[in-house]
């Protein structure tokens, strides 16, 4: 039998594990023939790992977490897990406002997924005021009925119009697809948009009614917040932060159900939370591009349109139509709407994901200019104002951002061939805070900077000659967010594709995880649900 042929739209890396396991599945499977369409002239998506002052620095993901296996298997699969690093430090603290201006405090001690678990590290922080230290000590005392109702009315007060907004089906693209049947009985806007209303309680939510205002604030806010680059008030709690729900399922204290949840500590030194390469992120880009045997790509080749004339698919390009037997669309949520003409209700749907867009301004500092750090970097509250959410100490984080610098010391040392220049990566961008996107690079550069410096230990960021190199990554329109009832809303994604044009799975990190190692346990699973499907009835092959 002449081998099936499946598209798999786009190369990041849950389009490129989905290749990858496609063309080597389970034993006894028939190997389909797979072909790689990416609008990128490279491979990666978000991963991208290029040379900076002598070091390889990543412009995008520069880690992945350890906790859960599928980064892990994969890296064992390729061969590549002896080549792993992990920080050399950790720890992070927070950007606040302070009596006196901005200043760093320390994460408080105790946190899972974000969220505390211990009431000691936060009586003892100084992100909390003496209102707010008593507010999250309620939680061990405040009964579990008035955690149900609170949310309730959370949840109510989310209806307003600010939130609306967020899911409205603008009214341009309601007129072309219609009006979308059967995404949770959605009302009419005055202006006739579609929309959505939030039901099921945002992270925001539960840590508000649980700690108080000023552990969501102050704590929570910072830490998940930059993750997504989201509201917390407007972050899914079922899929963004499952961990809270099981964890009031257990009690109803939520430090105390979170401490239930933990595993018995490890005899040693605690395991390593995250993990990379000596040479960046990109090196499990290459790896599974080296794997990719009898793969054909076609890159620099945006996809139009995914029809479906007969019983088999046509993926339409800007050069050539490729038929298939079944198609992974592994692009963002907004672009693979526009790909589906035939599935309007799945589309209508997929518009509804929304996206943050931002940047990472990269920074050589002269090592005299600032402290030197003993954590990992720091996160920075939304009363700041500021554009940036986050600053990492690169080259104290990861040992071969510091070291590989000695080898090319006219490029990264501080010009006497002494101490290497540190590394600062600084993440700017909100989802609701576009406006690093009206700034040209070099504006981007000195708001960064004028921020950056008015904390106590950087300082000398201002001072002339501090900087002896920096560039800028934009990633519009990068990071999925998602909103109350994101899980339903993908569920439906999946029923109508199901219905309109089975065969097309979409997955990535725009539906059930963000980070690497969901969007890799995401390509397992198209890739899973694509052999299911070519060995059904429905799937003809190839000629």
């Amino acid at each position: 039998m002449t081998p099936q042929r499946v598209v798999v739209v786009g190369g990041g890396i849950a389009g490129l594990t989905a290749a990858y396991r496609l063309l080597n599945p389970p034993d006894g499977a028939q190997v389909p023939r797979v072909v790689l369409v990416d609008s990128a002239e490279r491979l990666g998506g978000k991963i991208l790992t290029t040379p900076f002052e002598g070091r390889p620095v990543d412009e995008g993901a520069d880690a992945f977490l350890l906790r859960v296996p599928w980064a892990t298997e994969l890296c064992d699969e390729l061969g590549i897990s002896a080549e792993r690093i992990s920080p050399d430090v950790g720890g992070a603290s927070v950007a606040h406002p302070g009596k006196h201006g901005p200043q760093l405090t320390a994460l408080p001690d105790g946190l899972i997924g974000g969220v505390p678990t211990r009431l000691g590290p936060l009586l003892r922080s100084g992100l909390l005021d003496s209102a707010g230290k008593l507010r999250a000590a309620a939680d061990y005392v405040l009964p579990r009925r008035l955690t149900a109702r609170r949310l309730d009315r959370e949840a109510s007060d989310r209806q307003g119009a600010a939130e609306a907004a967020v899911y409205v089906l603008p009214r341009w693209l309601a007129a072309r697809r219609g009006d979308p049947e059967g995404i949770d009985a959605p009302s009419k806007g005055a202006s006739g948009d579609v929309r959505v209303l939030p039901g099921p309680p945002s992270v925001g939510d539960i840590v508000r009614v649980r700690l108080g205002a000023a552990v969501a604030s102050q704590v929570v806010g910072p830490l998940l917040g930059s993750i997504s680059a989201g509201d917390i008030d407007r972050l899914d709690a079922a899929t963004s932060a499952p961990i809270l729900g099981q964890a009031l399922e257990r009690s109803s204290s939520l430090m105390r159900g979170l401490r239930r949840m933990q595993p018995a500590p490890a005899a040693g030194a605690p395991a390593p939370i995250f993990g990379s390469f000596d040479v960046g992120m990109g090196r499990l880009v290459q790896a599974l591009t080296e794997r990719l045997d009898g793969c054909i790509l076609r890159l620099g080749t945006p996809v139009e349109a995914i029809r479906r004339p007969g019983t088999r698919f046509a993926v339409h390009t800007g050069s050539e139509v490729l038929d298939a037997d079944a198609v992974i669309i592994a692009a963002p949520a907004h672009a693979a709407a526009g790909m589906l003409p035939g599935a309007p209700t799945a589309a209508a749907r997929l518009a509804l994901i929304g996206y943050a867009s931002v940047a990472v301004v990269t920074l050589s500092v002269r090592p005299d200019a600032i402290e030197a750090p003993a954590e990992a970097g720091f996160l920075v509250t939304r009363d700041t104002g500021w554009l940036t959410t986050a600053c990492s100490y690169g080259s104290a984080k990861w040992p071969n951002w510091a070291a590989s610098a000695g080898a090319n010391a006219d490029d990264a040392g501080d010009g006497d061939g002494g101490t290497p220049n540190m590394i600062l990566r600084v993440s700017v961008g909100r989802d609701d805070d576009d406006r690093h996107t009206r700034l040209d690079d070099a504006e981007l550069r000195d708001t960064v900077l004028t921020e950056l410096s008015s904390l106590p230990p950087l300082r000398g960021l201002s001072d002339p000659g501090a900087i002896a190199a920096w560039r800028v990554s934009r990633w519009p329109q990068s990071l999925p967010q998602y909103r109350p009832g994101h899980g339903h809303l993908v569920d439906r994604i999946e029923e109508a594709l199901a219905r309109e044009m089975p065969g097309v799975f979409v997955t990535g990190a725009a539906y059930r995880g963000l980070g690497i190692p969901a969007c890799i346990r995401q390509g397992n699973e198209a890739a899973a649900a694509v052999m299911q499907h070519l060995g059904s009835d429905r799937a003809g092959s190839s000629p």
